[in-house]
């Protein structure tokens, strides 16, 4: 009996971060697949207004990176001025890409009233200021309540057609990607109207059919010709994940059909299963579902259809405040280190574009109690600091050296850099895959 308490005890004190034994190859892959795909060599020719090489030690260090590191802005508008100051300083810091979320009944509470863009607006013009790149949520989700004062079918295509008019030419010149559709096939009920009696409507295109959904997708390249668009659903990604079944299928279909989908949008919201430890798996989703080894088959059944995957909404394992019953939970340290695993295997998939948070504080926004990386109360959570290591750090490049024969020679992390040389004026530069850059450096001013 002592020695079965002896193991119960050294089981229970075991931490879970995601890696178990068949995920630890799968993340030394994926440490391996960073360095290839998201780093390069550069080789940066320095000279001085007079076209000759510069000498002398140079400094320079990854600025921004060119992979999308985003938060979701859902809520900071509305919250308490110190905690909407603290969210938004984490947001400058740790991210370089925004969403803008702007509902469809938030845009149009009422038929025929005024559009409500308010706190998009004011999302855009932080944006703006902090020189963030912005992504649009949503076009279509949910249904508004006003549908049954609509008449025919041929009104609601009207309708919808004005809706996306409405946001190209208002945010059609600042932001460059937008989920178009939102948890239709997951979700179908609220588009087709099968399953809610209350919302039941013959004459609504019901967007879970191949030809309307693409014909929505047809609309939106007609008013952003030149955005990404983006079909997004939600599911723990796993082989044994219907929802992901459903959502492949569909944008199969759409693409199929002809629709201009530029990425397939993944919402990763991982929360518990009733009582079932994270450990174990999902009730849904399988035994593992919260293993790398898991969710490193799942990305690449998301990344079969050939486009861009973006990784629209992430969060960590967290209790779900919906569920009235006991639930597991795992450490705020445990999160933490679940939390960079993830970000590691997605960061690792060449065509994973995009990882966005939804929660940047816990709760705000939906369902996860433990998905922030600050506290309803304001506390940055051991997430906030796993993360910032991460992408600050372990995640970033910087270099010091001579300058020979006026070249500079290193490698390192796609994205924008600044580069100092004593007596000159720092200069900025992009580094992509293939490129060789010539800088002019400009001398100084002296000083008086």
């Amino acid at each position: 009996m002592r020695f079965l308490a002896f193991i119960a005890l050294t089981l229970s004190a075991q931490n879970f971060d995601g890696v178990d034994p068949s995920s630890r190859p799968v993340m030394e892959q994926a440490r391996r697949r960073i360095e290839s795909v998201r780093k390069g060599d550069f080789r940066i020719k320095v000279v001085d207004a007079s076209g000759q090489p510069c000498a002398g030690t140079a400094k320079l260090r990854l600025k921004r990176h060119a992979f999308r590191f985003g938060a979701s802005a859902y809520g900071i508008p509305k919250l308490p001025e110190a905690l909407r100051k603290q969210a938004l300083d984490v947001m400058d810091e740790l991210f370089n890409t925004i969403t803008v979320t702007n509902y469809w009944p938030e845009n149009e509470p009422r038929f025929d009233a005024e559009r409500n863009w308010a706190d998009a607006d004011w999302m855009l013009r932080w944006c703006t200021e902090h020189r963030k790149t912005m992504r649009f949520h949503s076009m279509f989700f949910p249904m508004v309540k006003w549908h049954a004062q609509i008449r025919s079918t041929e009104e609601w295509w009207s309708i919808i057609e004005a809706r996306i008019r409405a946001i190209a030419e208002r945010y059609g010149s600042h932001i460059h990607e937008y989920d178009v559709l939102n948890e239709v096939p997951s979700r179908a009920w609220i588009w087709s109207k099968d399953m809610d009696p209350v919302r039941d409507s013959t004459i609504f295109p019901k967007f879970s059919d191949t030809l309307n959904g693409a014909r929505v997708f047809g609309i939106a390249r007609k008013y952003l010709p030149d955005a990404e668009l983006v079909d997004n659903d939600q599911t723990i990604a796993t082989v044994k994940s219907n929802p992901l079944m459903i959502h492949l299928k569909y944008n199969r279909d759409l693409l199929a059909a002809g629709a201009p989908i530029d990425a397939i949008g993944h919402q990763a919201h991982f929360y518990a299963s009733g009582q079932m430890p994270f450990e174990e798996g999902h009730a849904s989703f399988g035994k593992g579902a919260f293993t790398m080894a898991a969710l490193d088959r799942g990305l690449d059944l998301l990344g079969s259809l050939g486009k861009p995957v973006h990784i629209t909404e992430f969060s960590p394992p967290s209790r779900d405040n919906k569920r009235k019953d006991p639930q597991p939970r795992l450490t705020d340290e445990e999160v933490a280190a679940w939390q960079v695993n993830y970000y590691t295997l997605a960061f690792s998939k060449p065509f994973v574009h995009e990882i966005t948070r939804w929660f940047v504080i816990d709760e705000l926004g939906g369902r996860g109690i433990d998905a922030g990386v600050i506290t309803k109360g304001g506390k940055l959570k051991p997430a906030y600091y796993a993360l910032k290591r991460l992408l600050t750090e372990t995640w970033s490049t910087s270099w010091k050296g001579q300058i020979r024969n006026g070249e500079i020679s290193f490698r390192g992390f796609y994205g924008d850099y600044e580069i100092t040389v004593p007596g000159y004026r720092p200069a900025s530069f992009t580094a992509k895959s293939g490129a060789s850059v010539t800088l002019t450096a400009i001398r100084s001013e002296p000083r008086s």
